[in-house]
């Protein structure tokens, strides 16, 4: 019997890798993976407790079966994208939060406090690939993967704004990547990125800042609708409402009493936000500490991870933990190397409860699956 690697798909696929048909592949599956899905939705706010930064964000979705990784840095890799495929090498080490697969994150914190998190907005149109590839100037990474650039490549929200330049996000499964991000950094500064019809649109600066420099409260808060529209008195769907829940929840934040911890204050947020079943995971970042609070649907109880206690040499595996694994505080300690058959669950996992059956996401799929081997260490002279 054959294993899963050498299944008649993986054969397929590595036999049309061989002839250059990649690219029309990826292009197959960027058009046919189009099915309607169950709709979708997060939230996550920035509030400022105590003085304390705290990224407060509640993961909706289908499902919640995932992966916490950490991710080295000196890594050399090449983006997932169906054009001009972006190259580089990571700078920092990052824990990100992935379901579906190695290096394609919604969520995760680098080691300069750094934070990203993307969101659904079904109104999101990325670049036109003709345009991108026309463009010497540009290159481009899967619209899911631009979270685990960002986290690899940038230490502050002005580096990563300033990346849009260069880098443009693509979709290859644009079901699951319509999408809109929230960025932060350990100084405070903020940023919502989206991309309407296919232009980056960016809310950042001294536009969206008050007078003493900090972010104001209505960019403080993203759900899935877009900023623009976020901006309205109209409270006529679930977005729009969390949204300016959202907004209140952040003002208050400034007036609690010294009595009010701030972990517990950013799980009341976001109980206030949840959207029942939907919601399977709470994560809370603390920037400063560069620490990650996390609990899920499954698994309730309060866990976290300490970037400072974790190795992200070059020469050491990457670390994983299930993201319900049933423990209680630290989970540091029980995080193990990961291998190709943890990769392999919960792609599949995410391709059997969420992407239409066919031959481009098969191909993709596949493509997710073998793309953890194709990462490659420092190099070192013979």
């Amino acid at each position: 019997m054959c294993s899963r690697r050498n299944s008649r798909p993986a054969r397929l696929f590595r036999s049309l890798a061989g002839k250059g048909a990649i690219s029309t592949l990826a292009w197959m599956g960027f058009w046919a993976v189009t099915a309607a899905q169950p709709a979708v939705a997060c939230t996550v706010m920035r509030l400022n407790i105590h003085g304390q930064l705290v990224i407060a964000r509640n993961h909706d979705w289908p499902f919640g079966e995932a992966l916490v990784i950490t991710n080295l840095r000196g890594i050399e890799k090449t983006s997932l994208a169906p054009i001009k495929p972006a190259t580089w090498t990571s700078k920092y080490g990052s824990v990100s939060f992935c379901q579906f697969g190695r290096e394609i994150p919604f969520a995760g914190m680098n080691e300069k406090g750094l934070t990203v998190d993307l969101l659904h907005l079904p109104q999101a149109t990325f670049p036109d690939p003709v345009s991108v590839e026309a463009d010497p100037e540009l290159t481009a990474v899967n619209a899911i993967q631009w979270v685990q650039y960002q986290l690899d490549t940038a230490a502050t929200v002005a580096e990563v704004v300033d990346s849009l330049s260069t880098i443009v996000p693509i979709p290859m499964l644009p079901v699951v990547e319509t999408v809109h991000y929230f960025v932060t950094d350990a100084g405070g500064d903020v940023a919502v990125v989206e991309f309407i019809n296919g232009k980056a649109v960016v809310r950042h600066g001294e536009d969206y800042c008050l007078e003493d420099g900090n972010p104001k409260t209505q960019t403080c808060v993203l759900a899935n609708s877009s900023w623009e529209d976020s901006q309205t008195n109209q409270v006529n769907n679930t977005s729009l409402l969390r949204y300016g829940r959202g907004v209140r929840l952040v003002e208050m934040a400034n007036d609690l009493d010294d009595q009010q911890p701030p972990i517990d204050y950013a799980h009341r947020c976001l109980q206030m936000v949840a959207q029942g079943h939907l919601t399977q995971w709470n994560l809370v970042y603390l920037p400063e500490e560069r620490r990650i609070h996390f609990r899920t649907q499954t698994s309730p109880q309060q866990r976290w991870i300490d970037l400072d206690d974790l190795s992200f040499e070059s020469d050491q595996p990457p670390q994983a933990i299930d993201i319900d694994q049933d423990i209680r505080g630290d989970v540091t300690p029980h995080m193990n190397d990961v291998t190709h058959a943890d990769n392999e669950r919960i792609v599949n996992h995410a391709f059997d409860h969420f992407v239409p059956a066919g031959l481009p996401s098969l191909m993709i799929k596949q493509l997710l699956l073998d793309y953890p081997s194709k990462l490659r260490g420092p190099q070192t002279a013979p």
